[in-house]
């Protein structure tokens, strides 16, 4: 991902910064999990414990004893977030809250890196880099953070460059798969007041699954991921503080993009199509995913006044990512997508205004602000291909075709339609205005009230619908739908939509008994996006309603035995209008289409915390860990599309009643750890649990899209060389070997599960320099 913003030395405890010399004296006095970390939730650096928002935040030392290296790893250890990858997006849904995005849409929960927000899915689980911290917030963030953060947020901050010294950071890793990895971090002073750092990383496995793909067959490609991030600071005088960053990755997915139909619809047993439930299977074309190029740049200006801090943040994000899918899942050569030109271009600016302490009176703290978003998003060409189908009968084995279809084949066979391939556009673009402001009033010691709003106007418009056909001569055009937008009904609706919206908060904080404990209830709202489906065949673009949220929330912060234990929890309500949902199918009118759910209830429960167990008997055995428990239903979802029992699609179903996607009622993680301190340094032994009750991954609810309740274990021994500063781990991942899904695609000819890694090992080495 790309990298950092915050200072080392703003952490509690030890900077991962400081020089090497610095760190193994506190290494060896407690546990890495037992640590509390400075968070900027609220756009200024706080304890986490301070926060009225329900969050959970990780150091990057944290993470490297958790055995945390991508943001799927992430749900390991935090209650009430589920992750999920398919065909390399990254699909996150966090207390019920989320969608299943793919570039032509956005994410529930936002992703800001160093302050920067990043509006697409695609490629997010990459391995994290050096790391400062990641927070988790969770809940809408629709004053401060805004645009499409209904279920929260997830920021990452990585390290900055730093002016007192060279030094740095190599990682190397080997595992399971064939699987290799290497990272470099180097932090170089330039001048007194100018420094840089570097970062380089390169991975790749051959992957667990070994079918075979293409005609003639061959085996399945791995997986390749590299790239390197930049960064520049300077510090012309004590009171500003530049940050330049420039970032590109390269990722090619191979295994990764693998599906095969493990439960074949009705429609793909008449064509025959066979199941293949297990790692090895055979696809008729070879699959992948190619993001050859992406590329960030983004910088921050942070200037001590002496009335407030002033911040600019501002970005240039470009991807590019071209892929190949076998959309029938079999070795039958019935249909293929892929998309040879898909693509986000978007840039984003953000200023703040904050108080400092140093103007004003003491019991008023307040941020007002500003944010501009653009984005052109999207596929520039999509093809989709069925292979020798007759479409000119009305159906397809026996399952009748939508008449528009049928007449537009008829249509096409005097101009010669070759073998049913379509080529399709669908680009969706984006401006986005917001003003916002919070303030916190403190009454008294143990009272403060928190007042915040944020005005938004976001315009959305299609940039290009069209359908063409691709024919030895090029591209024939069939339509243009560019202006031809329809609304849930099918009534004509304008191809671009202006959304107003205001999103208030407001929170009251108590501190009754001490200032360890913090009581806090909160009320606000937030709104995510609305979108057109412009990726259509023979219909109108559909337009698709913003998803509009209104949440309570009851919390408490705790610690006791001066911070030792730490334990925080809260209870929540949520009512959801217009809740965005995703499907695919050929019947719809096109390939990929969201519709609105008209209204959904999720209320919750939840608790982590983390404390050392039998301190007085024994040193350094910590325990951290937590539990969700949440009730989420569709409570209005009539005039629904999806499939049924059989994977006939379906329109016009009521879905009322049925769980929310992706929502499990309980998840739990703990994490156990004891630390030895031996000759030459620390020996450190952990070991993981994650569990998570059943959940759906279609609307319908059916059985073949259940994800039944499994556990997963893992553990890993660290021993660190002080002398060199150098740590060495080896881990085990699902010690089990569960079987699990990892994704989930489901379409006309049946669901393509793709399954989480087996049992895997690792061995890994750091070498602090």
């Amino acid at each position: 991902m790309s990298f950092g913003q915050t200072d080392a030395a703003e952490l509690d405890g030890p900077s991962v910064n400081a020089p090497a010399a610095a760190a193994p004296a506190a290494r060896r006095t407690t546990s890495r999990l037992l640590e509390e970390v400075v968070v900027t939730a609220q756009k200024r650096e706080e304890s986490v414990q301070d926060v009225p928002v329900s969050i959970q935040a990780f150091s990057g030392e944290k993470l490297d004893a958790l055995g945390i290296t991508d943001q799927v790893d992430l749900q390991r250890i935090t209650p009430g977030l589920n992750v999920t990858e398919q065909v390399s997006y990254t699909i996150t849904f966090l207390r019920g809250i989320g969608t299943d995005a793919t570039i032509a849409a956005d994410p529930s929960v936002a992703t800001y890196i160093d302050g920067i927000y990043y509006p697409f899915a695609s490629n997010l689980a990459q391995n994290f880099g050096s790391v400062e911290r990641i927070e988790v917030l969770k809940g809408p963030q629709g004053t401060l953070f805004g645009r499409n953060a209904t279920g929260g947020a997830i920021a990452v901050h990585t390290k900055n460059p730093e002016f007192d010294g060279f030094y740095g950071e190599a990682l190397a890793e080997i595992g399971s798969f064939d699987s290799t990895q290497g990272r470099v971090h180097v932090n170089v002073p330039i001048l007194d007041d100018v420094a840089m750092s570097a970062t380089a990383l390169y991975s790749t496995t051959d992957g667990y699954y070994e079918g075979r793909h293409g005609n003639p067959r061959r085996p399945v490609d791995g997986d390749t991921a590299k790239g390197y991030r930049i960064k520049l600071r300077a510090q012309p005088t004590e009171d500003l503080d530049i940050n330049l960053a420039a970032v590109h990755m390269e990722m090619y997915i191979g295994e990764g993009s693998t599906g095969y139909t493990a439960e074949p619809s009705l429609l793909g047993q008449t064509l025959g199509i066979e199941p293949q439930r297990g790692y090895k299977g055979e696809l008729d074309t070879l699959t992948l995913n190619d993001t050859d190029a992406n590329d960030v740049y983004y910088g921050s200006i942070e200037y001590f006044a002496p009335w407030f801090t002033f911040k600019l943040l501002g970005s240039d994000q470009r991807m590019d990512t071209t892929g190949v899918r076998d959309f029938d899942g079999s070795a039958q050569p019935i249909s293929t997508l892929a998309t040879p030109s898909q693509y986000i271009d978007a840039q984003s600016a953000e200023v703040q205004f904050l108080s400092n302490g140093e103007w004003g009176p003491s019991w008023l703290e307040w941020i007002v602000g500003g944010f501009y978003f653009e984005a052109v998003q999207g596929f520039e060409e999509l093809d989709f291909s069925l292979l020798g189908l007759d479409l000119t009968s009305g159906s397809i084995a026996g399952l009748t075709l939508p008449q528009p279809l049928v007449s537009l084949v008829n249509a096409l066979l005097g101009q010669n339609l070759p073998s049913g391939a379509f080529d399709l556009v669908g680009l969706i673009g984006t401006e986005s205005k917001a003003v916002f402001a919070q303030t916190t009033i403190s009454f008294t010691d143990w009272l403060d009230l928190t007042l915040g709003g944020r005005y938004q106007e976001e315009e959305r418009y299609i940039v290009r619908s069209s359908a063409g056909l691709d024919t030895a001569g090029g591209r024939q055009e069939l339509f243009d739908n560019s202006d031809r937008a329809t609304d849930s009904e099918g009534n004509p609706y304008p191809a671009t939509d202006l959304q107003k919206d205001f999103t208030p908060k407001v929170s009251v904080q108590l501190r009754p008994f001490d200032n360890d404990t913090m009581i806090y209830l909160s009320w606000q709202e937030a709104v995510k996006a609305a979108t057109y489906n412009t990726v259509v065949i023979y219909d109108q673009p559909d337009y698709v309603a913003p998803e509009e949220l209104e949440a309570w929330e009851l919390g408490i912060k705790t610690s006791f035995y001066d911070g030792a234990i730490q334990l925080n929890a809260a209870v929540f309500d949520y009512d959801v209008e217009n809740l965005q949902t995703y499907y695919l199918s050929l019947f719809a009118g096109g390939v990929i289409s969201f519709q609105n759910a008209g209204a959904a209830r999720i209320r919750g429960f939840e608790f982590d915390g983390f404390m050392p167990l039998f301190p007085n008997v024994i040193d350094n055995l910590a325990l951290i860990g937590g539990m969700s428990f949440l009730d989420a239903q569709y409570e209005e979802f009539d005039g629904a599309s999806g499939y049924d029992e059989n994977g006939t699609f379906q329109q016009n179903e009521d879905y009322s009643g049925n769980d929310v996607i992706r929502t499990p009622s309980m998840t739990a993680t703990a994490s156990l750890s004891k630390t030895w301190n031996m000759d030459g340094g620390p020996l450190e032994l952990a070991f993981d649990a994650y569990y998570t009750d059943e959940f759906y991954y279609e609307a319908s609810n059916r059985d073949v899209s259940r994800q039944e309740s499994y556990w997963l274990y893992g553990s890993r021994l660290s021993y660190l060389y002080e002398r060199w500063d150098l740590r060495t781990t080896l881990s085990v991942r699902n010690l089990t070997d569960e079987r699990y899904t990892a994704g989930f695609f489901a379409s006309d000819f049946g669901t393509q599960p793709t399954l989480a890694a087996p049992r895997s090992y690792a061995l890994q080495v750091i070498w602090n320099f």
